[in-house]
């Protein structure tokens, strides 16, 4: 079959190639709307201003808009350049200020950060204190509750002892075996004398009503003993303060407590105290940077501007150019008819 051949482009349609090239590298313009105005732009740009429709003329006005915005954005790259350029010495002094400032909140960051660890570390130390008191006042009240337990039960065994054993003896009397159990249990305890002990086998024999003078002699002197016996238990009981200790442990465990939280809010100042120099330092590290990079950067800067001139000028002669030299282009007048006048005859030559 035959091989179709594509419309030739008009002169003006081939112009148009650099207007929509630029059209492509245009921001802010959706893709669909900007797909249409290069596809209608150049068909509206080869008629010329006084035969277009009004449909063309709006997508001239169209692109005409698009382009003026594209041209104050490469004027505003070329204005940036120019501005940072003359801002060069304040922008090094700025730099170099910031690198100053930055120095002088490191070294106020690491001051406040070895304060905070000689605190932490003060806190430790009052709440390892805090704790053997703590330890010492519990081992204190396990140690006299112990030993206050330890007198009651032999009070309360004694008091057993005389409900249980004598009182029965005393009154009815007693056969050998139970008294020398009743002398035996007695013996278990301080202060009841070797001699009454001897005789209470005889004195306890009878039952109270046939009690002799030395039977009365001996039970009121162990009565007595009896009670010199429960006294001293009571005076030694009196000697265990529970209540004291109980005391003394609360206030041990409520310094404990102090002393712990101290510590925690010590800890994280501390904590928080290593991250603001971490970050001063990082701070630090990056004005440093700027200040050093200061020659290459403002080298970019006047590169980048050297940069934008050229686009500004490249777009200024050809893109923008070209469309206003098409959107203006006129029909051009087509010329008059000649008109053929007779030639002269010279007066004479006839």
């Amino acid at each position: 079959g035959r091989r179709k051949t594509l419309p030739k482009m008009t002169e003006a349609e081939q112009r148009c190639e650099v207007i929509t090239a630029a059209l492509h590298d245009v921001n802010g313009v959706p893709e669909a709307a900007k797909d249409m105005l290069i596809a209608a732009l150049p068909s509206c740009l080869s008629v010329t201003k006084d035969k277009r429709h009004p449909f063309q003329h709006n997508v001239i006005n169209m692109a005409d808009e698009v382009l003026v915005e594209l041209q104050k954005e490469l004027e505003t790259a070329v204005s940036n350049a120019d501005s940072k350029l003359a801002d060069s010495a304040g922008e090094k002094q700025r730099r170099e200020l910031a690198a100053s400032e930055t120095k002088t909140k490191l070294e106020a960051a690491e001051t406040l950060e070895g304060c905070r660890l000689t605190a932490m570390n003060e806190a430790k130390a009052a709440e390892k204190t805090n704790a053997a008191a703590l330890a010492e006042a519990n081992k204190s009240e396990k140690f006299t509750l112990a030993q206050f337990d330890k007198v009651s039960a032999r009070k309360a065994s004694l008091e057993n002892i005389i409900s249980t054993q004598l009182e029965p003896v005393k009154s009815a009397g007693g056969g050998k075996r139970e008294i020398n159990v009743l002398t035996k249990a007695l013996g278990a305890f301080e202060g009841f004398d070797a001699s009454l002990m001897q005789a209470l086998p005889t004195a306890l024999a009878k039952p109270a009503e046939e009690y002799t003078s030395f039977n009365q002699l001996v039970v009121q002197q162990l009565e007595e003993a009896l009670s010199a016996v429960k006294s001293k238990l009571d005076a030694e009981l009196q000697t265990f303060d529970t209540a004291e200790k109980a005391t003394a442990k609360e206030a041990a465990q409520d310094s404990f407590n102090k002393a712990k939280e101290a510590y925690e809010s010590a800890h994280n100042e501390h904590e928080e105290a290593v991250k603001s120099t971490a970050a001063a330092k990082e701070a630090l590290q990056q004005a440093e940077d700027a200040q050093n990079s200061f020659d290459a950067d403002m080298r970019e800067v006047a590169s980048k501007m050297d940069r934008a001139n050229e686009a500004l000028a490249a777009f200024k002669s050809g893109p923008l150019e070209t469309f206003t030299e098409l959107k203006n282009k006129e029909t051009p007048a087509e010329p008059a008819d000649q008109v053929i006048l007779p030639e002269e005859v010279p007066a004479g030559t006839e």
